[in-house]
C-alpha cells in the first residue's frame, strides 16, 4: 500500500479522450455560462500545483467533460470549511466531491458517481477498536479527529455533534491536519473514507510512513453510501442542470470514474472503502 500513486490519466486515457472528442462533435451548445466550481485539496481527488492549477481525479474528470459538453468549468481553490457555505449561499454552482446528505438536498441536486464506505481509521493498535459509533461515543477517553465541513450522512453528523458536546472532537481544516493529530496522539481515531486518508498520506512525504500503521475498521452504522456531487438549485438553470447531470451520469456508467480512482491510488488501497456504482 506504500507504493507511490500514479497520476490520473494513465493507460486507457487516450481511448477515453478519443471518445470524448468524437462526442464533442455531436455535443450541444453546452452550458449557458461558465460553471463556477470551488474546490479544496482532498487526497488524490483534488490537488493544486505550485501555479494553483487544479490537479487530481475530479479536475481531470471536469476537463474531460468540458470536451464532451462544451461547458467551461472554472475551478478555484478555497478552504474546505468554506465550500458548504459557498454552496448554501448561492456562490457556487457545484459542490464536488460530496457525499449525499439530507442537509444539502434543499440547496442542490445530488448526482452519484461512486460508492464509498466511511470507516474508523486508527494508527495505534493497543486495544480493540470500537465496532460502532455508539460504542465509540460511549468510550469516555476516546477522541476523534475529523475534517471541519465533512459530512458522511446523518449517523456521522449525529456522532460528530455528540462528540463535540462531550469535548472529544478534534476538528481540523483538512485531512493532513487529521493525520498529524493522530500521529501526535491528539486523537485516537478518525472517521472518513479510507481512500481520502490514503490519498492524503501518499501526497505528503512527511506523513507517508503512516501508511504502514493505518488500520481501517468498519462501523456498524456506516455502510456503503453514494458519493458524487451536488448541482446547485439556486444558481443553475434547469437546462444547465440537465446537461451537467447527463454528462456526469454517463461518466459514472461508462466506468471512467472508477478507472480514475484505480489509476490514481496505490494498488489494493481501495478495497473495502470505494467501489463503482
Amino acid at each position: 500500500m506504500s507504493k507511490p500513486a500514479r497520476t490520473p490519466g494513465g493507460r486507457g486515457t487516450h481511448l477515453w479522450a478519443a471518445c470524448l472528442l468524437a462526442a464533442a462533435g455531436h455535443a450541444q451548445a453546452g452550458c449557458s455560462r461558465p460553471i463556477d466550481v470551488p474546490m479544496a485539496p482532498i487526497g488524490l481527488s483534488v490537488g493544486f500545483d505550485a501555479g494553483d492549477r487544479a490537479t487530481g481525479l475530479y479536475p481531470t474528470l471536469l476537463r474531460e467533460l468540458a470536451a464532451s459538453t462544451g461547458c467551461d468549468f472554472q475551478i478555484r481553490r478555497v478552504p474546505r470549511a468554506r465550500l458548504q457555505k459557498l454552496f448554501e449561499t448561492a456562490r457556487a454552482d457545484l459542490l464536488m466531491p460530496a457525499s449525499a446528505s439530507p442537509s444539502r438536498d434543499g440547496d442542490g441536486e445530488f448526482v452519484p458517481l461512486i460508492q464509498v464506505r466511511t470507516s474508523l481509521i486508527t494508527l495505534t493498535h493497543d486495544r480493540p477498536p470500537p465496532r460502532s459509533l455508539a460504542e465509540l461515543i460511549a468510550l469516555p477517553d476516546y477522541k476523534v479527529a475529523v475534517v471541519r465541513g465533512f459530512s458522511f450522512g446523518a449517523a456521522y453528523d449525529n456522532a460528530v455533534a455528540a462528540l463535540r458536546a462531550r469535548k472529544r472532537l478534534v476538528e481540523e481544516a483538512d485531512a493532513h491536519g487529521v493525520a498529524r493529530a493522530l500521529r501526535l496522539g491528539m486523537a485516537q481515531a478518525t472517521v472518513m473514507s479510507a481512500s481520502i486518508f490514503v490519498g492524503t498520506l501518499v501526497t505528503d512525504t512527511e506523513l507517508a510512513p503512516l501508511l504502514k500503521q493505518a488500520r481501517v475498521d468498519a462501523l456498524e452504522e456506516l455502510g456503503w453510501s453514494e458519493s458524487g456531487l451536488y448541482l446547485s438549485r439556486h444558481t443553475l438553470s434547469d437546462e444547465d442542470r440537465r446537461v451537467l447531470r447527463q454528462a456526469f451520469v454517463q461518466a459514472a456508467k461508462s466506468g471512467r470514474i472508477w478507472q480514475l480512482f484505480n489509476e490514481g491510488h496505490p494498488p489494493g488501497s481501495l478495497a473495502g472503502s470505494i467501489r463503482p456504482l
